[in-house]
Parts: C-alpha cells; structure tokens; sequence
C-alpha cells in the first residue's frame, strides 16, 4: 500500500511540474519589423529648400511648400560645402534625427 502511495506522490508531483512549466508563456525572440517600403538607415534627416538669398556666408531658405525656411553659415556646416549655391539653387539639408540641436552636418546640391 506504501508503494502505490508513493508512487501515486511521485506522479502528482511531475504533473505539478508539467503545468507550471506549460503555463509559463515562452518568450519568442523580438525580431524587428520588416518595412516593404523604404527602410531608414541613415542616421540623418533630410529637407529640401530653395536658397531664396545669399549674404556673404549666410545663406537664406525656403522649404518648397513654403511652411518652413532656413538660414545657415557656410561656416557653421560641418561638411565643408563643395557645390556653388546660388539663389533659386534647390539643396538638401542634413540634420541628425534624433538630436536637431547640433545644426546641419552637411549640404548637398540637388542637380
């Protein structure tokens, strides 16, 4: 009678076992969300504006809808600028995404 008794504690003591570890929800790998459409993997932001006047190293912007505008030193850009801007030259602007703070890291003429 001892043995079934024993034998009758072993088996609930493994189905005890068997529900705690079924119950527990199993933690799946986070994998990153594919994106069909364009992926981000530049650590920069871009806008595009139209110089709309030059004052010796100071340049003067327009974004093309007309909502936002800009003014930066030639100077102040820390990629030094290669192309000749010109008024009505069309330019993209590079700021960091997360920090915008830091001013423009480059300047880039669009053809």
């Amino acid at each position: 009678m001892k043995a079934k008794v024993y034998i009758l504690f072993v088996l609930v003591v493994l189905l005890a076992i068997l529900y705690f570890y079924s119950s527990k929800p199993v933690k799946e790998p986070v994998s990153n969300p594919t994106n069909t459409e364009e992926e981000v993997t530049s650590p920069y932001k871009t806008f595009t504006y139209v110089i709309t006047d030059i004052k010796g190293n100071d340049y003067y912007g327009e974004s093309i809808d007309g909502k936002t505008k800009i003014v930066f030193n030639k100077k102040n850009v820390k990629v030094p600028i290669d192309d000749s801007i010109q008024v009505n030259d069309r330019i993209k602007a590079y700021v960091e995404s997360e920090n915008h703070v830091e001013g423009i890291i480059k300047i880039e003429k669009i053809k």
